[in-house]
């Protein structure tokens, strides 16, 4: 397994695994990715033939409030359950963690880990149970009146300074 950060210029390569209207705004954002605040995982697997092939893609948006919004994760059918999309979220919160900038002052902070998804209940049951096995902890029905209904999971992530200061250590 291969977890790399996805640039604008191999875009092309996962657009079959980013949600559409995602990919558009990817897409036609000016700049670097990451100049616009997207953070975009991809894992790779060994295929039968021995070649990597992208199997999994997580992408992300650090708010302007640090918090960040899962905007798309996919993987394929055939890779599934294998834990391939925890790593990326594991992945992307070792990213984020680097990106963090504490006040002078501060020995720890929090952001929110979002995820908000219009899926039907074929897909939001299974949805929900890999973030609540990623530990989101609080879900939200955003809007009660569309069909499928808009929903929110939160996870609340703590930010240390160093390592040493964290109470697990």
């Amino acid at each position: 397994m291969n977890i790399e950060v996805i640039e604008k210029e191999e875009l092309s390569q996962y657009e079959n695994l980013i949600l559409p209207y995602i990919y558009e705004e990817l897409d036609d954002s000016g700049g670097e990715l990451s100049e616009n605040n997207y953070l975009c995982l991809a894992a790779s697997a060994e295929n039968e033939k021995g070649s990597l092939v992208p199997v999994s893609v997580l992408v992300m948006l650090l708010e302007a409030n640090l918090d960040l919004a899962v905007l798309s994760i996919y993987t394929l059918p055939e890779y599934r359950r294998q834990g391939i999309a925890s790593r990326l979220l594991d992945k992307a919160l070792f990213v984020a963690r680097r990106l963090f900038v504490f006040e002078e002052g501060e020995d720890e902070d929090f952001i929110n880990l979002k995820a908000i998804y219009r899926l039907s209940d074929e897909f939001r049951i299974p949805f929900e149970e890999f973030l609540k096995k990623n530990n989101f902890t609080d879900f939200y029905l955003l809007d009660e009146h569309d069909d499928p209904q808009v929903r929110a999971a939160i996870e609340e992530v703590r930010f240390y300074k160093t390592k040493e200061d964290h109470p697990e250590n």
